[in-house]
């Protein structure tokens, strides 16, 4: 199950329009990168880091902005860009699923935000896969430290700077295994002032060719019980499953 590995320093600028965050150690699992970028101004954000993508950038009615990238962890360490010198920061941070052959990718999610209040908090998402793991960043133009959510959720983040005058919090909660769980509210205490939060899940993206099974049902075929029954369609899937070496197919049981 995706689960949190490395978050690299926060870097912050008093006045810039481009930043350049470093990136934390991978170990090769094929992890996703997040990078999470603020600025004292509304101006676009932009990467010409090859690899980076644009989850989403939310902009405040007070001149200020924050945004959310992503990358395969081989990715080079990203540049953000924007028109315009203003207060500026970004941190990048790793997750990963060593126990199975899969991609990390972003599921369900949601944001909200506010020019004002201590209170930040967001909706509850739903799971749209097994062992999927909820991500909330919340980043704020006033550099006060946040309480830590009520409900299993562990802050693994909570730096500001002086430099640029706002802070970046972030931590997660691993869902139970069945699709269609729910995170519930999310909402903690930070600094009374414009402030933006994500909620989102990171689940498992199956490689080409990838067939994944249920313990329940790997034990149906391999161990079947009293008056199991498949149809002859499904008992040759499972066979060409099983034999079928030159496609190099993986199975992920969960």
């Amino acid at each position: 199950m995706p689960a949190f590995r490395a978050i690299a320093t926060r870097s912050a600028v008093a006045s810039a329009a481009t930043i350049s965050p470093a990136k934390p150690a991978v170990d090769g699992a094929g992890g996703l990168l997040l990078a999470i970028v603020t600025t004292g101004s509304t101006a676009t954000h932009n990467c010409g880091t090859a690899g980076w993508t644009k989850y989403q950038q939310v902009n405040t009615a007070a001149s200020f902005a924050g945004s959310i990238w992503y990358a395969a962890e081989d990715a080079a360490a990203p540049t953000f860009t924007w028109t315009g010198a203003t207060t500026c920061s970004a941190q990048v941070v790793y997750y990963s699923d060593p126990q199975s052959p899969m991609t990390i990718g972003i599921g369900a999610n949601t944001f909200d935000h506010s020019v004002s209040g201590s209170t930040h908090s967001t909706l509850s998402i739903m799971s749209t896969q097994n062992n999927a793991l909820a991500v909330y960043v919340d980043v704020c133009q006033l550099n006060v430290s946040a309480t830590t959510p009520s409900g299993g959720w562990t802050e693994r983040s909570d730096t500001g700077s002086a430099t640029d005058g706002a802070r970046t919090v972030l931590g997660d909660l691993l869902l139970p295994t069945v699709v269609g769980s729910f995170t519930g509210g999310q909402s903690l205490i930070a600094g009374d002032a414009p402030w933006i939060q994500w909620t989102i899940e990171l689940n498992g993206t199956s490689p080409v060719n990838q067939v994944q099974v249920s313990k329940a049902e790997l034990g149906a075929v391999v161990e079947p019980a009293a008056g199991f029954a498949a149809s002859q369609a499904e008992l040759g899937a499972w066979l060409d499953l099983l034999r079928d070496t030159p496609r190099r197919q993986f199975i992920t049981i969960n």
